[in-house]
């Protein structure tokens, strides 16, 4: 099933996607569909009169797919499993962990949660006694074979190697995905995967350590836009994160750390962004336990707490994903828009040195666990270029009347994509396929509308919580454009060294696009995936004085002679894949980079009513292609000619693009 298609209407994120879906849809009658022509998708049959019925069982993934071509190559490839992500999952499909997990009562989860705690709590403790036999008595500074389980000593991280601090450099802590040009600029031929945006730089460090420690950091405010720092949870059977399924890291935002005595912390109002001095430090704690309960950060909506220390996990618990192995943990800084210098160039690292991240256990020895990382950052930080597919429309499922869809987490935009689809071709499996998803969704992860906190957060590992995320996929036929109006949200100007941050309605705005990739030249890996074609942030995109937008995609043969700024319009190349995900980032930094009535906030598109696979789903917030929740800040979309953009004339008015 390698080279499968399937065609996926979300399937663009931040992050690595899933292996596919395999719930049960019951038993499936055998019933003449209609004529393929009935469904605008070639190849795709439509079936209005399908229920269930005694008879054959046909799993998920074989509904929505369909015959093995039936999108060709407009098409999403399939998931890629672990491959791309910088850890091992044992081989444990999705119908077996159901078997496994979904079943148990209420007495074996306990008992499942209390024997996963104490496995984590014997780990810890070995480890702690090996560091201080190496810190005092000069035990090997490699940690030798055995004493750490196979999840996490293994051919992504292996060779786990005990520094003292004075040995330990940062750049060889760190990876990440650079802020960088736009890919049109090298002709797509340098694409990141996995929805890497262009404009910010992501960092992260692998680390494992014994529970009572300390990870501590020390660093410079960066040049840049935004800055925060997010640290998986504190241990918890009972939310497992794995890669980026699972619940969201805790996260310290800029403007709540206090930097140290004498130096400025750039990210607050009207401190000079230009400040010389501007150092801090910051300490996570790192336990077991409720993530709610034991970080204010998150008993906050906004995400807001003051203070430089958080309570992060020194492993991760998987679930059911991991069949409950114990993985490392991960600290993830993100550096948004860093500023240009005097050629217009970002520098990825915004202009400071890379932090420098220590462990400390809760007897004072200072140190750090160096893992050997290759092969994970080698897969992680893999590019590949643009593949050109064959110009095709919008099938008929994506129709003029089609809005955005709320992320509401990566596996649920993952399965809703596939049960939209799903539901489309057998419309009477609506409610059987939505059931499915919320109750695997709760099973597998505890996460669904009802879960107990942190499950019911609409954020998944990975996402960066001052985001809110719209996506929506975007087919584009021979001689077409798109064309997107709305109004862009008001952001503080910083990437020009402007002297002082100032308030406005949100941080950050950008909208990106992601197509899939060539075939993987490892035998048997997985397929690149969800590569970077483009992004435009809020400083790049012509607006005029209401601060409304034309935004113009096309292939370059394709732009209209009018596509330019000079006539209110921002182009992007649409990039060689006719087929592509695109998602839009509003950040909200409470309470000076907020617009509390208009952004897609849960406060105003809530997962109980904005999210396709609730039974109370409400289209008209988010869903249809005219202004709902977020009013004249929507993006409506157009589908039209070049010739029939140019005849617009120029200027044009967001108001003068027709209708699609």
């Amino acid at each position: 099933m390698k080279n499968k298609k399937y065609l996926v209407l979300a399937a663009f994120t931040l992050v690595i996607m899933l292996g596919a879906c395999e719930l049960k849809t019951g038993p499936y009658p055998e019933t003449e569909p209609t004529s393929s022509e009935a469904t605008g998708v070639p190849g795709v049959q439509r079936d209005e009169t399908a229920v269930p019925a005694a008879g054959e069982d046909l799993e998920y993934e074989e509904i929505i797919a369909g015959d093995e071509g039936m999108y060709g190559e407009h098409g999403f490839t399939e998931q890629p499993g672990d491959y791309w992500i910088p850890i091992i999952l044992p081989d444990i499909s999705e119908a077996e962990q159901k078997e496994k997990y979904c079943t148990m009562t209420a007495q074996e989860s306990e008992d499942y949660f209390i024997e996963r705690i104490e496995e984590a709590v014997e780990l810890s403790d070995e480890l702690e006694a090996y560091i201080l036999d190496w810190y005092y008595n000069d035990a090997e500074a490699l940690i030798p074979e055995g004493l750490l389980p196979q999840s996490i000593d293994n051919e992504k991280t292996h060779s786990w190697t005990l520094l003292r601090p004075e040995e330990v450099d940062p750049q060889d802590q760190w990876f990440y995905f650079p802020a960088r040009q736009e890919p049109a600029l090298d002709g797509f031929s340098t694409l990141y995967q996995l929805n890497a945006a262009t404009h910010v730089t992501y960092l992260r460090i692998i680390f494992i350590a014994p529970f009572g420690s300390q990870l501590l950091v020390e660093g410079d405010f960066p040049h840049a836009r935004f800055m925060d720092y997010q640290i998986t949870e504190p241990f918890t059977p009972q939310f497992p994160v794995a890669a980026n399924t699972g619940v969201m890291e805790i996260p310290i935002v800029d403007v709540d750390i206090e930097p140290d005595a004498g130096h400025v912390n750039p990210f607050r109002l009207g401190e000079d962004r230009n400040a010389q001095d501007r150092h801090y430090h910051l300490a996570f704690d790192l336990a077991y336990g409720n993530p709610v309960e034991l970080n204010p950060v998150l008993q906050d909506k906004h995400f807001r707490a003051p203070g430089n220390t958080r309570v992060g996990g020194p492993f991760s618990s998987t679930g059911s994903r991991g069949d409950g192995s114990i993985v490392p943990s991960f600290l993830w800084l993100r550096y948004y828009a860093p500023d240009k210098d005097a050629d217009g160039q970002m520098d990825p690292l915004a202009g400071v040195p890379l932090p420098k991240v220590l462990l400390q256990l809760k007897s004072g020895e200072t140190f750090w666990i160096q893992p050997d990382a290759t092969l994970a950052i080698e897969r992680q930080l893999t590019t590949a270029p643009g593949v050109e597919t064959s110009p095709h429309d919008p099938p008929e499922f994506l129709d003029s009347s089609t809005g955005w869809y709320k992320m509401f987490g990566h596996w649920l935009m993952f399965a809703e994509g596939r049960g939209i689809i799903s539901t489309y071709l057998h419309p009477n499996l609506e409610d059987m396929v939505k059931k499915n998803i919320n109750n695997t969704y709760r099973c597998f992860f505890n996460q669904g509308v009802d879960a107990p906190p942190p499950g019911n957060f609409t954020l998944s590992a990975t996402d960066m919580p001052y985001n809110n995320y719209l996506s929506r996929p975007h087919w584009l036929g021979e001689n077409m454009v798109y064309a997107m109006t709305g109004r862009l949200p008001t952001t503080p100007k910083t990437r020009d060294g402007e002297p002082t941050m100032e308030s406005a309605q949100a941080r950050y705005w950008s909208i990106c696009h992601t197509g899939d990739g060539p075939e993987n030249p490892d035998p048997g890996a997985a397929a690149y995936h969800k590569l970077g074609y483009g992004c435009l942030m809020d400083d790049e995109i012509t607006v005029d004085e209401e601060n409304d937008y034309i935004i113009v995609y096309s292939r370059p043969e394709d732009r209209p002679s009018n596509a330019r700024p000079e006539c209110g319009v921002t182009w992007q190349d649409f990039g060689p894949d006719s087929t592509q995900g695109f998602i839009l980032r509003w950040m909200n930094v409470y309470p000076d980079h907020y617009m509390e009535e208009y952004a897609p906030t849960d406060d105003n598109i809530p997962w109980a009513t904005g999210d396709w696979a609730q039974e109370a789903y409400d289209k008209s917030l988010v869903g249809e292609n005219t202004p709902g929740s977020m009013g004249p800040y929507h993006p409506i979309l157009h589908y039209l000619t070049p010739v029939e953009f140019e005849a617009l004339g120029c200027p044009i008015a967001p108001d003068d693009v027709p209708e699609w």
